[in-house]
């Protein structure tokens, strides 16, 4: 029973949101909060490849809750329907980066517009996710 109004709980703060309410935009540690941890403390070399190397696992795989789901499920003709061609942009731009050791920090503002833009509500609606399945596990 106690799931349940929670569940509720959420739901009607969602259509709180929802009914006009201006949603402040989302922070990078919202957004790709392991990712926005590993370049505070310092990016490894196993951090390094990652980006140069794994879209899926990369800052912008994290935003998209490491699905693949902004490559198409590297489909190319599921791109336009399901996908974003900014967001392969950016993961292409932050692997050239990785790849020259460059930092990240002026890159992950233009990500963090981008995806303010263009996916807010991708990030709003893993967050609740995220949240339930946590307050799911604490009641458990």
């Amino acid at each position: 029973m106690h799931i349940c109004s929670m569940l509720n709980l959420s739901f009607r703060k969602q259509n709180q949101i929802n009914q006009g309410e201006s949603e402040p935009d989302l922070l990078f540690d919202e957004i790709c909060p392991i990712w926005s941890n590993k370049i505070r403390n310092g990016i490894d070399e196993i951090d390094r490849a990652i980006l140069v190397r794994d879209s899926k696992y990369c800052i912008v795989g994290e935003a998209w809750a490491f699905t693949g789901r902004q490559t198409g499920y590297y489909l190319a003709p599921l791109i336009p329907i399901i996908g974003c061609w900014g967001c392969i942009k950016y993961g292409q731009k932050f692997s050239k980066a990785a790849r020259h050791h460059q930092k990240l920090d002026s890159l992950t503002s233009e990500f963090v517009n981008h995806w303010n833009q263009n996916h807010k509500k991708f990030g709003k609606s893993k967050r609740n996710a995220i949240s339930m399945k946590t307050s799911i596990d604490i009641i458990s």
